[in-house]
């Protein structure tokens, strides 16, 4: 009767394996999609438009996120399907390179957020001093810790590693995005306030209100969705044992997987389909609408457009002293 029942959790291991590595073919595509189009665009850039650090950012977490859907999610997917048909034991080679793609997302991603906050609490420093090569050399030094914290789980005690990381690539990330964004949702208000007996820029830091708070909470609650079943099934896999060979931790654990995928997915949608500028080069380039998006300025993303990122040109009179 044991044997059955070993034999029955295998073949369910090995049903999940195929249909997870299915998932995440389909996610693959969706990744290399949408951040395809995404890097497309700024390559294009038909308006002169993204020439600055923040589109700097963007195009290396476009980048990280596309090599996520066309390399990593392909490789994990299809190690995924092997695994579940016996065909070979692949499955650590696959995580070492999901790790290294996506630990690297989620560095660029703190990077953004602290490049907003500096943008919106400190906008002389920002423009005088957040320049492209050091922004630049900020993504690089992102991927270099990706690569070698992914690397340490080859040297490193297994359950020691899981702990630590735990804490480095899911609570550290989310409490600095909470901060960040919390921080440069009061700075605004406060301004705001400042800023209530001239009605025209009181309208415009009311509705940056509203889109900052809007993309802050759609940014939140996205990383946390797409990281949190990971990480509470492998908590569950470290201190319960037992739980591993069952059913129900085998389904989740896995399942769980394409869902931290999704993060990859949603990420253009998230920093830069909602800045106007994308949306106007996405129509200049695609919709032909060159003569309707030509009003803004040719270098650097426009303060009043409904751009939440951007607010050094509205407060640099407000902050002169």
């Amino acid at each position: 009767m044991t044997a059955s029942l070993n034999q029955g959790n295998e073949d369910f291991k090995s049903h999940v394996f195929i249909i997870n590595g299915g998932i995440l073919l389909f996610f693959a595509l969706l990744i290399s999609i949408s951040n395809g189009i995404l890097l497309f665009i700024i390559y294009k850039d038909p308006l002169r438009k993204f020439r600055n650090a923040t589109a700097v950012l963007v195009v290396s977490l476009g980048m990280a996120d596309f090599l996520t859907g066309c390399v990593t999610a392909v490789d994990v997917g299809i190690a995924h399907i092997l695994e579940g048909m016996e065909v070979g034991k692949v499955m650590l080679q696959a995580k070492i390179v999901s790790q290294i793609t996506v630990r690297a997302s989620v560095c660029i991603m703190i990077i953004f957020a602290v490049e907003r906050f500096i943008a919106i609490a400190f906008p002389y420093v920002y423009r005088n001093s957040l320049t492209i090569p050091k922004t630049i050399l900020c993504c690089v030094l992102c991927w270099m810790l990706a690569i070698v914290t992914s690397c340490l789980e080859l040297v490193v005690e297994r359950d020691l590693y899981d702990v630590v990381f735990l804490y480095l690539i899911f609570v550290l990330p989310l409490l600095t995005i909470i901060f960040t964004y919390s921080a440069a949702y009061f700075i605004v208000q406060y301004r705001h306030g400042r800023l209530y007996k001239k009605e025209k820029k009181s309208r415009r830091s009311a509705e940056m209100q509203k889109q900052l708070m809007t993309t802050a909470c759609l940014i939140i609650l996205v990383f946390f969705v797409s990281l949190v079943p990971f990480w509470l099934f492998t908590t569950i896999r470290r201190y319960c044992k037992e739980c591993v060979h069952q059913k129900w931790c085998i389904a989740g654990y896995r399942l769980s997987i394409p869902i931290l995928y999704s993060n990859s997915a949603l990420n253009p949608l998230l920093y830069a389909w909602r800045m106007r500028p994308y949306r106007q080069s996405f129509q200049a380039l695609f919709l032909r609408k060159q003569n309707s998006v030509r009003g803004t300025s040719q270098n650097e993303f426009p303060p009043d457009e409904g751009n939440e990122t951007i607010l050094v040109d509205e407060f640099c009179e407000e902050t002169k002293f």
